[in-house]
């Protein structure tokens, strides 16, 4: 079974992890109860795919700050207003539940598909081209600054004999300019490199798939799924 996810289409994966994402996130705060269905359904598509669990759990702990901050909010805006906590708790519940939810079949998706196969697939179904080459240049782009910041930070530790306490803030902020300043400079070294091999926006797939009757009844079946309680609780 974990391997039927990644035997499908990039766009079918793409698509069923957008419709059951937009169809928890439509659910009304009244609908609780479809909560309690759209857990186990999370749970068995995520069983499709090779996903490690250790990284799917560190994402949602990645993430469970922000959302329990947010429910939180929503919880302490309700029992300050004249309506009380009972009208709010369901709201912050609602924004919790669907926060995890989208969280941990977005970290699914990208557990099991290459960021190549994303671009092509974003691409394939209509997305704006220069969305496609951010993307791609912010995931490429963001391993290079965080190695241009340890070379940074290593190299201020070899030169540093006393700690520096309170004043390595201070410091902190200089690295971070300094780092600014040269990528700057690197970007326009990587554009000019790039344009010089002929790159045209569009980035390259070793091999492309067609969609077939399969993707088109995964991604069906999964919409209803998941649909049904949202329809039906």
């Amino acid at each position: 079974m974990t391997s039927l996810f990644p035997s499908l289409d990039p766009r079918a994966r793409l698509l069923s992890v957008l419709a059951a994402t937009v169809i928890v996130a439509s659910t009304p705060p009244a609908g609780l109860l479809a909560f309690a269905l759209y857990v186990p359904l999370a749970l068995l598509f995520v069983m499709t795919g090779p996903a490690p669990a250790h990284y799917l759990a560190w994402r949602c702990a990645a993430a469970s700050p922000f959302l329990l901050m947010a429910g939180g909010l929503l919880a302490l805006q309700a029992a300050l207003s004249a309506n009380g906590l009972e009208s709010g708790a369901p709201a912050a519940l609602a924004v919790v539940g669907k926060g995890f939810l989208a969280v941990l079949m977005l970290a699914f998706l990208t557990a099991t598909t290459t960021l190549a196969d994303l671009l092509w697939a974003l691409r394939k179904l209509g997305s704006p081209g220069p969305l496609n080459v951010i993307l791609g240049m912010m995931y490429r782009y963001t391993n290079l600054l965080w190695e241009e910041y340890a070379r940074m930070e290593r190299a201020r530790d070899c030169r540093t004999v006393n700690p520096l306490g309170w004043r390595s803030l201070s410091l902190q902020g200089h690295h971070v300019g300094s780092l600014i300043v040269r990528s700057w400079d690197r970007a326009d070294r990587i554009h000019a490199a790039m344009l010089s091999r002929g790159f045209t926006g569009v980035w390259p797939v070793a091999s492309h798939s067609r969609f077939g009757a399969v993707d088109t009844l995964f991604v069906l079946l999964v919409a209803a799924l998941f649909l049904a309680p949202r329809l039906l609780l």
